[in-house]
């Protein structure tokens, strides 16, 4: 299961508002503080919201701790991830990220233009990682597997550590060299617009099919 959470996981990672969010942070005249305040933020949020579906709902009527259930579960999870890559392929899906749930895009534009403080950080973390498409499906295989408590803690974890990587990486490089860390995550969101459509493919795709394939040797 923890391969599986560690793709869906790299698929989300580089997210077109958490990417446009962190790069104006770093512009700011604090932005190890900022930083700090919008990666904590954000990742009370997500960690939350994971372990309230793990530890609380055990996702949505997937969970039965049997093998079959389990097979299911990942099945219907990579045949959506399938489905997505198929639509960004063809053109019927836009340059939206899966990841990237429906959510007040403009109001947080018009909140990164104006000057950042902490308030406007720790609103701008959640707000930039809102569960989508990929977190859910993931919440969804970790409750199929019945996990223990504490292995479903560790694989929320695990998803969000490697959710959050540019952030916190983002961070590191800031303590040092605030310029660098700038200028790095600026060349990620300049690469991230011209291969959109490819990333979201194959990210999804290779997600999707490693899914399935478990799923079908599980059943």
């Amino acid at each position: 299961m923890t391969i599986e959470i560690i793709l869906l996981a790299l698929a989300s990672t580089i997210r077109p508002t958490s990417l446009a969010a962190v790069y104006a942070v770093l512009s700011t005249g604090a932005p190890r503080r900022l930083m700090i305040v919008y990666i904590a933020a954000g990742l009370a949020f997500t960690v939350a919201f994971g372990l309230l579906v793990v530890l609380a709902f055990h996702g949505i009527n997937v969970s039965s701790g049997s093998s079959r259930a389990r097979g299911i579960a990942e099945i219907v999870g990579g045949g959506a991830m399938l489905a997505f890559a198929a639509g960004v392929l063809t053109g019927r899906v836009g340059g939206r990220h899966p990841d990237d749930a429906p959510g007040p895009s403009a109001r947080l534009g018009r909140l990164l233009e104006h000057r950042l403080t902490p308030r406007t950080a720790a609103i701008a973390g959640p707000a930039t990682h809102i569960p989508g498409l990929f977190y859910l499906v993931a919440l969804n295989v970790i409750v199929a597997h019945d996990p223990s408590p504490a292995r479903g803690v560790f694989e929320v974890l695990l998803y969000n550590a490697i959710w959050f990587a540019v952030p916190l990486c983002a961070l590191v490089v800031c303590i040092v060299e605030p310029g660098a860390a700038r200028t790095v995550v600026g060349a990620i969101q300049d690469w991230t617009k011209e291969h959109a459509r490819t990333i979201l493919a194959v990210a999804a795709a290779g997600a999707g099919a490693t899914l399935i394939v478990h799923g079908l040797l599980t059943l």
